[in-house]
């Protein structure tokens, strides 16, 4: 599929400046908005090889990844010094998954919208940070209609997004991270969840390759939703 080979050739050439490297700021800020039990079943969509993986498990919770691409997810495992297993995604062609030893992390390789709710079970929590904004504008719908059938009652989504300026990232960056605002996140969602903007917060600073992209300003938007 496009979107995953053009995934899959960033992380080929290293193009991967949205990895970081500590767990996210937000998440630690935050983490009390998203979860409300001591031990959650908490979703990571388009999860790369994000370290807030493992500080979910070393938290207590059950975490599941989904990645579009084996890559990130190996490079994950070998860089947290995990043991991990690898198998196939019954009906699921070409998906793979790999888990933990102990369990507790799973990463399901495969498109997130291959996916269901009887694969990939139920969650209490959400962690999206950089998952709706990478996703195309054509395919939030069906992004927000696949992550809600996957909610168990009460769960709650902490989201990272960005809000910019569309016409200035015409100019020189077409890709993502696209801008998501608080009404876009009430077009998607607003429907089954409530939502509060948590913070808004200008971005362009800590993110300078952005400003060599073209854009004058950037500001980052953290939201708490529960699912009513």
């Amino acid at each position: 599929m496009a979107r995953l080979q053009v995934w899959e050739d960033r992380w080929t050439d290293g193009r991967i400046d949205f990895h970081q490297t500590e767990v996210n700021e937000s998440l630690l800020q935050f983490k009390d908005k998203l979860l409300i039990k001591d031990k959650s079943r908490v979703l990571v969509p388009l999860c790369g090889k994000t370290v807030d993986l493992k500080w979910f498990a070393d938290q207590g919770h059950e975490v599941v990844g989904v990645e579009g691409i084996d890559q990130p997810v190996t490079e994950f495992f070998q860089e947290q010094k995990l043991s991990y297993t690898k198998s196939d995604i019954h009906g699921v062609e070409g998906g793979k998954l790999y888990e933990s030893e102990d369990g507790r992390i799973k990463i399901f390789v495969s498109d997130l919208f291959n996916l269901t709710r009887d694969i990939l079970g139920q969650f209490d929590a959400v962690w999206d940070r950089g998952s709706v904004v990478a996703v195309d504008e054509c395919d939030r719908k069906e992004y927000a209609k696949v992550i809600s059938s996957l909610l168990l009652p009460g769960a709650r989504m902490l989201l990272v997004t960005v809000n910019c300026d569309p016409a200035e990232k015409v100019k020189d960056h077409k890709g993502a991270p696209h801008a998501v605002t608080t009404e876009g996140l009430r077009r998607l969602f607003g429907e089954k969840f409530t939502i509060e903007l948590l913070s808004d917060v200008e971005n362009l600073e800590k993110n300078p390759r952005f400003r060599l992209r073209g854009l004058t300003w950037m500001r980052e938007l953290v939201h708490v939703m529960k699912l009513k």
